[in-house]
Order: structure tokens, then sequence, then C-alpha cells
């Protein structure tokens, strides 16, 4: 489309007939990233591992990495496979040599202290005047370091002094680095330390995040994936005037919940989300504790008030959804997509 001598494209080539092709062109065309975009996001992701390694090796000030090719671990996300349109930014863990450190916990103060055990330790050098390694400063050391590479617009600290985010000059996304302290309670790494915004740690392990959509997908016979980016568009872009959005991280372990205990078939999108909606407000009413049990629970923020209006917004759509579905059923398949529409936004296809 031609408008006010600019090019506009449509976002459906052909428009569908039936509720189920405007799903899948729903999920292609709009919500799910587009093969070479992530093609290009994992090669520009190859690359700055590259130069993080080369900063380590060159650099005598830089944070010593854990171990050559395993200092680098992807998370969030992007690494998932839930991340949406558009892609803003890829999560990395870079991978710090822990040597001759150990972790320190009290009831007089939140996260995690790391201390040395051994003045040759390589992070002696960010020890601050309490005596303790400073998440703060190995980020801002990793942050004048990452100037000096190539392909790159800036640098900054930035998400509560918890990640490095690095600009691209060709790309519109960004990374964000974090940088992590394995610690080996056996012979195995058991968790990480990353900062946790205020110059101490805090435990994570994105393994178990990973190994648990995994499992569920795997359980859907590698349909998950796609409702996962479904709901997650729902939950970002759809009636945000009338209910709350919850973190993506939150949102992702309730529907992970959700359908890890299920045995409905995904494969008709129409009757999953309905599922979803029926499943969801009891969920999303209880506690919802760290999936890893490293943390406090995800809802921790969440007020029950705004529980309670999700919930309410949650229980109009449902109503919506039904109708919707028993039309598709009846072959009025023009007035279910224009009810999946109140549901999902503009965005989704129109009829024909």
């Amino acid at each position: 489309i031609i408008y006010q001598g600019k090019f506009f494209s449509m976002p459906f080539c052909n428009m569908p007939f039936t509720v189920s092709s405007a799903f899948n062109y729903f999920c292609k065309d709009v919500i799910d990233l587009p093969t070479s975009v992530t093609q290009k996001a994992r090669t520009s992701r190859d690359y700055l591992f590259e130069q993080i390694n080369n900063l380590a090796k060159n650099s005598y000030d830089f944070p010593s990495l854990y171990n050559g090719i395993r200092s680098f671990m992807p998370f969030g996300s992007f690494a998932r496979k839930t991340k949406i349109r558009p892609l803003d930014d890829i999560d990395i863990l870079v991978l710090l040599n822990g040597f001759g450190v150990s972790e320190y916990q009290s009831a007089s103060f939140s996260g995690s202290k790391i201390g040395l055990t051994d003045w040759s330790s390589p992070l002696s050098s960010f020890i601050d005047n309490t005596g303790y390694v400073n998440s703060t400063k190995i980020l801002n050391k990793i942050k004048t370091n990452l100037f000096s590479v190539s392909n790159y617009r800036k640098a900054e600290v930035r998400k509560n002094m918890q990640v490095v985010s690095l600009d691209l000059i060709s790309y519109d996304w960004s990374f964000d680095i974090v940088p992590a302290i394995p610690v080996n309670l056996s012979s195995s790494i058991n968790y990480y330390l990353i900062p946790d915004g205020y110059g101490k740690w805090m435990k994570t392990d994105p393994r178990i995040d990973a190994q648990n959509i995994t499992n569920t997908n795997l359980k859907h016979n590698g349909k998950f994936l796609g409702l996962m980016r479904l709901l997650k568009y729902w939950n970002s872009c759809c009636g945000l005037y009338h209910k709350p959005r919850l973190g993506s991280y939150y949102f992702e372990t309730l529907v992970i919940k959700i359908f890890s205990n299920s045995y409905t078939d995904i494969s008709h999108y129409p009757s999953a989300v309905i599922y979803f909606f029926e499943q969801f407000p009891y969920y999303l009413m209880s506690p919802c504790a760290d999936p890893k049990r490293l943390g406090g629970n995800l809802d921790a923020n969440v007020s029950f008030e705004e529980k309670i209006k999700l919930k309410n917004y949650m229980s109009s759509q449902l109503q919506v959804a039904r109708q919707a579905l028993d039309y598709e059923k009846y072959s009025r398949h023009k007035e279910a997509m224009m009810l999946w529409q109140n549901i999902f936004g503009k965005n989704f296809p129109f009829y024909g």
C-alpha cells in the first residue's frame, strides 16, 4: 500500500477463511520472530562471545572467565524460544572465574556477599571498602572494556544496576550482559551468583528454566512453545487499558504450571486459549514460588488489587472466547474471527 508517498506492507498477504488459518497467520506474521532475524541474532551473539573472549585474554583488567567455551550461557526468552516480536534484547551470562572466593549469607543483609579465601583470586581487584567482591565494580569494568569492541554503539549499566546493556550499530536489538559466578557445592555447578543491583549478589540457574519449558514442550509434542508466544502476546499487547501486564518471567512460569499439568490438545489454539483462561485465575491468585527455589515468590510485587482486576478481565475474555469457539463449531468463521480480534486486538487477521 502507498500512502502519502510511503510504502507500507500489509501484515497478511492472504486473508484467512478459517479460524485455524487465522491463528497460524497471526503467529507467523505478527508474533513469532522471523527465521532470518533469529539467525542474524544468533550469529551476532556468537560474534560477541568471540569479542569478550578476546577482551578476557588481552585486557589486563577484564574479569577472568570461567573456562573457555563454557564461559557463556545464553538465557532469557530468546534462548528459551519464547521471545515475541520485536526482538529488543538478548540475554547472556558471562561466567567468571570464581577461584579463591566463597559465598556468605546472613539474616542481617539480603542477597549474598562474596568474600576472598585466597588473595590470588582473579576477583581480588573488585573488593570494595567492606572487604567483599562488589558486583557493581565488575559491571563497570566490563562496560569500560566493551567500549573498545567494534560494531557496537554504546555500553551502559542498566536494569537496576544488574546488567551491562550493549547497543549494536547495525541491528535493533541490544545485548544484556550479566556477569555470573558459578557456585560449586560438589563436583558440578549448583547455581550461579549474579548482580543484585546493590553491589551484592543473588542466586539464579537458567538451566532449570530451560529444562522446565523443554519438558512441557515435549509433553505437548513440540506445540507448547508456539502457544506460549501467543499467550505472551496477549499479556503484553492486549487490553492494557483494562488489565495489568504481568512480568514476562512470572507470566511464563504461570503458563508452564497450567500446561505441565494438563493433557489439553494445544494443536487447536482456540481450545488451548480457553483452557488457559479457565485455569489461569487459580494459579494467579495462589502464591508463585520461584521454580528454581533460589529466590522469593515471583508475585511478591503484584498487589491483590491487580490480581483481582486481571482475574475479572480474564473472566470477560473467557465468555468471548467460548462464543467464538461455538461460532467455529458451526463454521461461522467470520463471526468467530471478529470475536478473536476482540481478544487479541486489531492485528488479528480479518476474514477473507
